[in-house]
Parts: C-alpha cells; sequence; structure tokens
C-alpha cells in the first residue's frame, strides 16, 4: 500500500484526537485537586468525558459492519452530531488543560466522523 500525503495527515489527526483523549484521561484521574470545582461541574465535566468517549466509540464503530451496512450506517450517522452538540458544552464546564484535551479531541473526531458520513 503505497502512503499518501493525505493518507498520513489522515492518520496523524486521528493519532492526535486518541492522544488527547488518552492523555486527558490520565490528568483527569490521576489529578490531586478535585474539589476546587462545585459539584455542578465536576458532574457536568464528568458527563463531557463520557460524551468524548463515545464519540471516540462511534469513530471506532465506523470501520465494523456498520460502514457496509446503508441501514445501519444512516443509524449511526444520527449520532454523530448529538453526541458532539453534547460533548462540547459538557467539556467547557471543566478547567484546567483536560478541558482543552477534550475540546480538541471531541473538534477532530467529530469532523473526521463528518467526512465519513459525507464520503458514503
Amino acid at each position: 500500500m503505497r502512503w499518501t500525503r493525505d493518507a498520513v495527515l489522515f492518520v496523524i489527526m486521528i493519532a492526535g484526537a486518541f492522544d488527547s483523549l488518552v492523555y486527558t484521561w490520565v490528568k483527569w484521574f490521576w489529578r490531586t485537586a478535585k474539589a476546587d470545582l462545585p459539584a455542578w461541574r465536576r458532574v457536568a465535566a464528568a458527563l463531557g468525558f463520557v460524551a468524548v468517549v463515545m464519540q471516540a466509540g462511534l469513530f471506532i464503530a465506523s470501520w465494523t459492519r456498520i460502514g457496509q451496512d446503508h441501514v445501519l450506517f444512516g443509524q449511526w450517522a444520527r449520532w454523530v452530531l448529538p453526541s458532539f452538540l453534547v460533548a462540547v458544552p459538557l467539556v467547557l464546564a471543566g478547567k484546567g488543560s483536560s478541558r482543552w484535551g477534550l475540546l480538541s479531541s471531541s473538534i477532530v473526531l467529530f469532523v473526521v466522523s463528518f467526512f465519513i458520513v459525507l464520503s458514503a
């Protein structure tokens, strides 16, 4: 297989998105000062993390049987935008570098998933 510039850029974008998600996960669970946020912001940020993980799961699912079946692909495509619209405001409720890592991961995963939907 010959790698084109587009394929290399795609791999770099996806690796960056998942690297950002792993970085945020490590920062999130190993953070020592969790009490500096009000309870509603902690809950919102935790739900935002779950929403971004759901986006990553949707992205990975596009390469399974879902990508080959038109009915399943249509159902998959209906979940891409709502997961992004839920993730962004919830992620912005967080604080610190983990917020920006989750936000960048969410945006990249949404853009790539959106282009997958357009290419079908």
